[in-house]
């Protein structure tokens, strides 16, 4: 399913177009993701952020939501481990990501040879894409510098 850009509508307007019921834990987690600084977030941080607008929802229903915005593609998510992943608004940009594993700080990339490399192993192995997230994880230059600060001469 190509990705659907929700930024000119209304959450509500997007939730229906997208053929989804529009209640409000899902017009709640969708404007939230429309208005909040570009980012990636957890569920957690999500809920968290939600809940203290006042709104009404338990962590159970926002991970249901934004699995159902992420099928709907309204919503992106990017897997960093088995039980874990953060969200992003889907604006239908494809891009990568580099995430930190100390910080857990989040750059996102494009690099067409790299896809052009990862559709060619693809093809290798007779595989078609029907989704792309790729999140490459590391260590930031400033935990790096943090975890080993220049010596200084005396």
């Amino acid at each position: 399913m190509p990705p659907r850009s929700p930024s000119p509508l209304l959450p509500l307007d997007a939730l229906k177009r997208a053929g989804l019921a529009g209640t409000a834990a899902q017009a709640a987690v969708l404007d939230y993701l429309l208005h909040a600084e570009h980012g990636h977030y957890s569920a957690e941080e999500i809920h968290r952020r939600i809940s203290a607008s006042g709104e009404r929802m338990n962590l159970s229903t926002t991970y249901r939501v934004l699995n159902q915005l992420v099928d709907a593609g309204l919503v992106a998510s990017v897997p960093l481990g088995k039980h874990h992943s953060l969200y992003e608004l889907n604006t239908g940009k494809a891009h990568d990501h580099l995430v930190c594993v100390v910080c857990g700080r989040v750059e996102e990339f494009s690099d067409p040879a790299f896809d052009r490399r990862r559709n060619a192993i693809a093809k290798k192995f007779g595989m078609r894409f029907v989704g792309k997230t790729l999140a490459l994880q590391g260590v930031c230059a400033e935990c790096t510098a943090r975890a080993h600060p220049p010596r200084t001469r005396t």
